[in-house]
């Protein structure tokens, strides 16, 4: 039995049972294991390897408990990192804050997409000379520039059924240029997943992507599978759009690096203090104050958030005037995000230099974020201050000006430069 004339909901649990049964394959392969816990599952992962969360369905009165039992886990075998994915809405709804509070960061959103492979699109304009082939075997680690060469793809003795896991290579003038990686689960929820798609730089843009993708979604349709399921990221959405997939929603994903678990294994109290802020619990925090010192609330997190960036993140702005109270410092980005419009003003006025405070872990200044995010009220009060508009991101060495042009946002990019001094 494979999933049939499925509802949008069904095509996202089917992806969330597809992810599951690859991460539990996934560990077998690398020699880990998996370990369930009243509705918590997760892979052991090792020093190399990341642990995988899959999909927690915990109760409110169980979730901190199950929590506590993989932190624990972590300490005593510390995986490369680990990493937890969710549908939307999460088991229960306030598992980021608690998966917060004990030293994961947020991640990216998966996009779902399911595509009826019926349906799908097989008009595919890729270069002339472009041969796409099924090869389990060939090792992809030395192909320059290809994501995800490192993937390892089981063995047929490790799968559960024949050709559930199958990978193709895509060649073009003589070089591996492309490839895709297709997983079939069983079941009433059994769908085929679509992973690992990645193509080199100077393929890209010439339907190299799509060829690949559809040579899965060809596989699979003759294995017998009604539907295609994939997370797309923003840069591949439209490829897989121009084959017939359709968005079925988002999810959720949160990410533990080892190394400041390790550092700094946030204590009870702690624990205790983030859920608090997160979920607002002005009772909580009141009987908590005498434990916390200014000191204390203005160190980092483990997960090296600030307890107001919390605060922010939880969209609590009681638990951000508790922490006011308490002594803990108040960005004009965090002050902005409670809706303080107002004391974000002032911030300003006190410390126009505040203009060029660097966010995140991309040292992203505040015109960066309002460009990113087209927030032009937030640009103008910005530009008062008289910002430097040389800075760069880490990430890509772009101005905020340039950030509004590659988003898109017109209308920041005419007050920046409107800003600008004459040359």
């Amino acid at each position: 039995m494979l999933l049939q004339d499925a509802t949008s909901r069904q095509l996202e649990q089917a992806a969330a049972v597809n992810h599951t049964a690859l991460f539990r394959q996934e560990a077998a392969v690398l020699g880990g294991n998996v370990f369930s816990r009243g509705g918590l599952e997760w892979t052991s992962g090792s020093p190399q390897v990341p642990s995988m969360i899959a999909f927690p369905a915990l109760g409110p009165e169980q979730a901190g408990e199950r929590l506590d039992e993989l932190m624990h886990f972590y300490l005593r075998h510390p995986p490369k990192g680990a990493g937890c994915w969710s549908l939307d809405p999460p088991q229960p709804v306030d598992l980021g804050v608690r998966l917060l509070a004990r030293g994961f960061q947020v991640g990216w959103r998966p996009h779902w997409m399911a595509l009826d492979l019926g349906q799908v699109q097989t008009q595919n304009v890729s270069p002339w000379g472009l041969s796409i082939v099924r090869d389990n075997i060939s090792s992809l680690d030395k192909v320059k520039g290809l994501p995800y060469a490192q993937v390892i793809i089981p063995s047929e003795r490790t799968a559960e059924m024949p050709g559930q896991w199958t990978r193709f290579i895509a060649r073009w003038q003589g070089k591996i240029v492309a490839h895709s990686v297709v997983f079939l689960s069983s079941g009433p929820e059994g769908a085929a997943g679509i992973y690992h798609v990645g193509v080199v730089p100077r393929a890209r843009k010439m339907g190299i992507g799509k060829a690949v993708t559809l040579a899965a979604c060809l596989y699979a349709r003759d294995k017998g599978y009604r539907y295609a399921v994939l997370n797309s990221t923003e840069a591949g959405r439209r490829t897989y759009q121009s084959l017939g997939f359709e968005t079925i929603g988002e999810g959720w994903t949160w990410w533990l690096v080892t190394d400041r678990l390790l550092a700094h294994p946030p204590s009870p109290q702690e624990v205790k203090l983030a859920e608090a802020i997160g979920q607002g619990r002005l009772d909580v925090l009141h009987a908590l104050r005498s434990q916390f010192d200014a000191a204390e609330l203005n160190r980092p997190m483990t997960n090296g958030m600030s307890w107001m960036q919390l605060a922010v993140h939880g969209r609590q702005p009681a638990a951000g005037e508790w922490l006011l109270g308490a002594g803990a410092v108040c960005t004009v980005l965090d002050a902005w995000d409670l809706g303080w419009k107002e004391r974000a003003r002032q911030l300003l006025h006190d410390d126009p230099a505040a203009a060029n405070q660097l966010y995140g872990e991309w040292d992203k200044t505040l015109l960066h974020v309002a460009a990113e995010r087209g927030d032009e009220e937030l640009t103008r009060l910005v530009l008062g201050a008289a910002p430097d508009l040389r800075l760069k991101d880490k990430a890509y060495q772009s101005t905020s000006l340039d950030w509004a042009r590659h988003f898109g946002h017109n209308g920041i990019v005419e007050l920046i430069e409107g800003s600008r001094p004459p040359k």
